[in-house]
C-alpha cells in the first residue's frame, strides 16, 4: 500500500490484522496511534528509536493507540482491553512492538524489553538485532 507510516486506533488495527508484512507494528498510549504524543513515558522514549530503526530499515510501520489512559490501565478500564485478552494479542504492556513477517505471522514480541530500557542506543541496537535475526535484513 505505499505508507510507510499508518498510525490507528483499535478498530483500525483490528480490521488490519491480518495483512501481510513484512512490517512491523508497535502498540503505544494514546488514543489515535500518534507516533510522538503518548500518555506514557515509556512510550515517548520507546518510539522515536522503534521510528528510526523503521526508516533506516526501510520496513512499514502501524503504530497502534491503545487508548487513553483509563482505557489501558488495569487500575481503571483496562482489564476488559481487546489488545490484552489471552486469545488474541496478549499484550501486558506498552510500548510493544510486534515483527510480522511476509507471511504475516508475528515472529518476534519486544514488550519489556523496551519499556525496560532507558538507554536509547542500546534499544536500538536491540532492536536492529531482532530485525535481522527474525526478517534477515
Amino acid at each position: 500500500d505505499g505508507h510507510q507510516l499508518q498510525s490507528m486506533d483499535v478498530k483500525g488495527y483490528q480490521k488490519l490484522e491480518r495483512a501481510p508484512g513484512p512490517r512491523l507494528v508497535v502498540f503505544t498510549g494514546s488514543s489515535d496511534g500518534s507516533p510522538t504524543a503518548s500518555w506514557c513515558p515509556d512510550c515517548s522514549r520507546a518510539l522515536p528509536v522503534v521510528l528510526e530503526s523503521v526508516l533506516d530499515n526501510g520496513l512499514p510501520l502501524r503504530v497502534v493507540g491503545v487508548g487513553e489512559r483509563d482505557d489501558w490501565k488495569l487500575d481503571a478500564r483496562g482489564s476488559n482491553h481487546p489488545f490484552r485478552a489471552k486469545s488474541g494479542l496478549a499484550l501486558s504492556g506498552i510500548p510493544t512492538l510486534l515483527v510480522i513477517d511476509k507471511d504475516g505471522k508475528e515472529v518476534a514480541k519486544l514488550g519489556a524489553e523496551l519499556e525496560n530500557e532507558e538507554d536509547q542506543k542500546v534499544m536500538r541496537k536491540l532492536i536492529d538485532s531482532t530485525l535481522q535475526e527474525k526478517l534477515g535484513l
